[in-house]
């Protein structure tokens, strides 16, 4: 199963309000030394809601994005999970953001490739 969208559909995705360019380059050590590229504008909107301040709004939700991720864990290592293809989706345990408790998906979209950030899509 390839659950990687074509790495310039991505850009499509943000001319569509889907996903947001993310503007924090730091490496992130549980995503592999990677940065996160993209937000969802879901995941986004969720995280600048929990800001006591509406003008800290960006800056509440790059600080909970920076913890959400370091605790990220490589799917692949999940058990049954083994044959999954390594370093390309790391999730994180439920947490709760706005009223639900959700997971948090960092996708990979190819090797070496650039990681977005987004709750895992509904059944």
């Amino acid at each position: 199963m390839n659950h990687h969208p074509p790495a310039d559909d991505r850009e499509r995705l943000v001319a569509a309000g889907v996903l947001l360019r993310y503007q924090d380059p730091r490496p992130h050590p549980a995503l592999g030394l990677s940065p996160i590229a993209y937000v969802s504008t879901v995941l986004w909107y969720e995280l600048t809601a929990l800001a006591i301040v509406p003008a800290a709004a960006a800056a509440t939700a790059h600080a909970l994005l920076r913890a959400i991720a370091a605790d990220a864990l490589d799917a692949a290592l999940a058990p049954g999970n083994e044959t999954a293809p390594r370093d390309d989706l790391y999730v994180t345990h439920p947490a709760y953001i706005g009223r639900h408790r959700r997971v948090v998906w960092f996708q990979r979209s190819g090797p070496r490739g650039l990681i977005t950030a987004m709750f895992p899509p509904e059944r």
